[in-house]
């Protein structure tokens, strides 16, 4: 099963961006779910691109994709 990374507002303004270790340009873009926390798939915890945040994240709680499936926004496809 999927995993998810919880994050609140603030935390998801401490880590939305450009990484700092990203050469590449990667960048994290939580998602905001509609009750005010944010998102993100715990596989960026092993992308090297992000090892300036992995600790951060870490200690963020997770939660099964499916168990917050009905709190992501609602788009015009569905």
């Amino acid at each position: 099963m999927a995993r998810v990374i919880l994050l609140s507002g603030a935390h998801a303004d401490n880590v939305r961006g450009p990484s700092a270790e990203s050469p590449s340009m990667a960048t994290l873009q939580p998602v905001a779910l509609t009750d005010g926390r944010y998102i993100l798939g715990v596989e960026v915890l092993s992308d090297p691109a992000h090892a300036d945040v992995r600790d951060y994240l870490a200690a963020l709680p997770t939660a099964d994709a499916a168990e917050i499936a009905g709190l992501l926004p609602q788009t015009e496809h569905g």
